[in-house]
């Protein structure tokens, strides 16, 4: 059986298109991945920290997902995002980083509060014995109470009369 010429260039730009249109879907969730990383990590992983987040790149992996790398706060992230759930995951040991990145800035928090607090007892202790010198010498050394001085009238020097 032949195929006529037509038939076979059709059949040929039938095969282009699926090829082309299976390349832009997969690529259309390329971006999706990358997109749902981007909001993951600017709205629930670290908020008010969404100018530090960079999504690099997303490949195929496993049971239709993507793997998705990105770099947040100047650290490299890995996630995984579900095309059919729409959802993106960054797994437990990433969540378990960020709560002991936390606990030591708290720590770092609870230093620098615990010093400040220090040095303010310290300021205060030397206000205390100041007050006390300045409250022991005040009625001793003292000075008298200045009051409006006393001005007594000048009399205007005489004029000199001319000698005749």
């Amino acid at each position: 059986m032949k195929i006529k010429n037509s038939t076979r260039i059709g059949l040929h730009v039938l095969i282009l298109c699926l090829l082309v249109f299976a390349g832009c879907s997969s690529e259309r969730l390329k971006n999706q991945a990358k997109e749902a990383a981007a909001r993951y990590w600017q709205d629930k992983a670290y908020p008010g920290k969404s100018f530090d987040v960079q999504v690099v790149e997303a490949e195929k992996a496993d049971g239709g997902t993507y793997r998705v790398k990105g770099i947040v706060d100047g650290e490299t992230r890995v996630g995984t995002f579900n095309p059919e759930t729409e959802t993106f995951s960054e797994g437990y040991y990433s969540l378990a980083h960020e709560r002991n990145r936390r606990i030591a800035e708290l720590e770092q928090e609870v230093k620098y509060w615990k010093e400040k607090a220090e040095n303010l007892d310290k300021e205060n202790y030397k206000l205390k014995v100041q007050m006390s010198f300045k409250g022991n010498e005040a009625p001793a050394s003292a000075p008298a109470p200045v009051s409006a001085p006393v001005t007594t009238p000048v009399s205007a020097p005489a004029s000199p009369t001319p000698s005749k």
